[in-house]
């Protein structure tokens, strides 16, 4: 026997198949009793208001002028499918050149390049060289090597929006050791788990993970040393050392966001941190006269890493996004980067909330979709491409991203150069062909080496299940629709997802962001929304017209307006707060009931 979500989506017959993805119609997926093969069903009886295109979280296979075959000359990903019921796999091209040797050398070669032009810049604040940042990490390397040896030690370091971080980031690796960027607004318990999980022997955080990691004192016993960020950190460069390390082994523990339970710590060899950052800087066409504007909360890897390998500037923006974008429009910015709830406040807010800057060509997000609507609505407030992107920290981060010459609005892209994509039957692994839903598969030499204490979630030829659905179209463009635990099974035994029935809230007027969860409705299990939205709005109102466009196992149970949606420290939705807070049964909300 087998789980419904193992099941979620069958291959042969009654499969969605290209043509259908393509017509506007209902869908859904229905069980037949207790074992029955799941398939997916389509009601006939009269076309739904909402297209197909919304349903599947990005626009049909077969309009050529917004997702466009790639040539195969162009070196850029590939179906490879021979026929319409073949299994596809988009390729995305050939790897770029990849530096050998440590990760740290990401730095070292960008000082050697560009010593004396800016590596990173605080708005108002520091600025520092490639050569003062170089120099910095070897500093550190010797600093950490005197106090924990070369043999791998694990060290915390708090991703912060701070100029140091890179240094430290590379010093750690530069010394011998490993490290691990815990997120700085981790709560207690999740800073508590990561250390505990990781045997890190040393911390370089920010002062409040700082305080509340001594305050655990004995429930830590490996972590010998406590230091924070700037001028605490500043003691590591008064030791006396030699920098190490030999490009064997794990170079970086990545800890996943803990949607789907605890963080798990994902084992990055230096060979993957490399590969990452020349895929980045290769998909985004980074390069020397690149500046690249850092609008996210955390100090993301990822992002520092694509920089260094193009010899890229870095400024550090932050927080506010009107504050970004004038940052983005003072120095030049050609590359922005920031998250997606942020642009839909952006694109719904009453007027725009800063500049469009001027020498921008694209700006990038990641994390959750964005509709179509609401590119549109950024694209003509910012005056440049708004490019989406897929990954995990088992990608090394990045694991698709679309690209300014190929360009599929509502797609996630194309797998980045080097590595390859595959829409798999949940149930038996089976590839599937193109158009149809299933779990995507992730292929290349930026899949992780392992997980910490964990059994590995890549098979035997390096294919790494991600337990997302989504699907290919003809093109080899990614669709992402759901996780596979967020999709839940209704009393009728359809299975709901979410991610369908956001993607037609989206469009409702009113609605700047909607979040659909499953809640107990007597012996029957239903869907609820909350909904974000633009001004007043009439829940019950919203209710009648949203489940007028639903399928009856699609019907909302409730509609709930709330002032925000609760978000994980990274930034991503938290579904656990909101399947909480739907089970309650007293609310202070304002809600409608069907």
């Amino acid at each position: 026997m087998y789980s419904w979500a193992s099941a979620l989506l069958l291959n042969g017959a009654t499969g969605l198949n290209r043509s259908v993805m393509g017509a506007p119609r209902r869908m859904g997926v229905r069980m037949q009793g207790e074992g029955a093969s799941r398939f997916w069903s389509r009601s006939g009886a009269g076309a739904a208001p909402a297209s197909v295109e919304r349903l599947s979280s990005g626009p049909p296979d077969d309009d050529a002028e917004v997702c466009p075959r790639v040539p195969q000359e162009a070196n850029m990903a590939e179906v490879t499918a021979p026929s319409e019921t073949a299994a596809a796999v988009s390729s995305g091209g050939p790897l770029p050149d990849v530096p050998t040797g440590t990760a740290d050398r990401l730095l070292s070669l960008a000082a050697a390049a560009r010593p004396d032009a800016p590596a990173v810049i605080v708005p108002g604040g520091e600025e520092l060289t490639f050569a003062q940042l170089d120099e910095r990490a070897d500093a550190y390397a010797r600093g950490l090597r005197r106090l924990l040896g070369d043999s791998g030690a694990v060290v915390l370091l708090s991703a912060a929006m701070a100029p140091d971080f890179g240094a430290l980031y590379h010093g750690i690796i530069r010394s011998g050791n490993t490290v691990a960027p815990v997120n700085p607004f981790y709560p207690p318990h999740l800073l508590k788990h990561v250390a505990a999980l990781s045997g890190a022997r040393a911390a370089i955080v920010t002062p409040e993970a700082r305080d509340r990691l001594a305050a655990f004192g004995g429930e830590l016993p490996q972590l010998e040393h406590l230091f924070t960020i700037g001028e605490g950190a500043r003691a590591l460069l008064r030791q006396d050392g030699a920098p190490a390390g030999d490009g064997t082994g794990t170079a970086c523990l990545l800890f996943t966001s803990g949607s789907t339970g605890s963080p798990k710590a994902v084992r990055l060899s230096h060979r993957n941190l490399l590969t990452g950052a020349a895929q980045l800087a290769a998909a985004h066409g980074q390069g020397p006269d690149s500046l690249v504007l850092n609008g996210l909360p955390i100090y993301h890897p990822m992002h520092l890493n694509a920089s260094l390998h193009a010899g890229a500037t870095h400024v550090l923006s932050g927080h506010d996004i009107g504050d970004a974008l004038r940052h983005a429009d003072d120095h030049r910015a050609t590359h922005f980067y920031t998250l997606p709830f942020r642009l839909v406040a952006a694109a719904n807010a009453p007027e725009p909330p800063g500049p469009a800057p001027r020498a921008l060509r694209m700006l990038s997000t990641g994390g959750a979709p964005l509709r179509p609507a609401v590119l549109r609505r950024l694209e003509e407030r910012i005056g440049a491409p708004v490019l989406q992107g897929y990954g995990l920290s088992e990608t090394s981060s990045l694991a698709t991203s679309d690209r300014l010459d190929t360009r599929c609005p509502g797609s996630v892209g194309r797998p980045l150069p080097g590595s390859r994509l595959r829409v798999v039957d949940p149930r038996t692994g089976v590839p599937l062909p193109a158009g149809e839903l299933g779990e995507i598969q992730v292929q290349g030499p930026n899949v992780m080496q392992g997980y910490l204490a964990t059994p590995s979630a890549v098979d035997a030829e390096g294919w790494l299940s991600t337990s997302d659905i989504g699907r290919l179209d003809a093109a080899g463009n990614v669709f992402f629709l759901d996780r596979v635990r967020d999709v839940f099974e209704a009393a009728d035994g359809a299975l709901v997802s979410p991610g369908q029935i956001e993607a037609l809230l989206d469009e409702l007027p009113e609605v700047a962001e909607s979040a659909v969860v499953d809640a107990p409705a007597g012996d029957r299990v239903r869907p609820v929304a909350y909904l974000v939205t633009r001004g007043p709005a009439d829940a019950a109102d919203l209710l009648r017209r949203a489940n007028s466009d639903l399928t009856e196992h699609q019907q909302l149970l409730r509609v709930r307006l709330v002032d925000a949606l609760p978000r994980l420290p990274n930034g991503k939705l938290d579904r656990s707060t909101l399947r909480g807070t739907a089970r309650e049964s007293a609310t202070t909300e304002r809600m409608a009931t069907s």
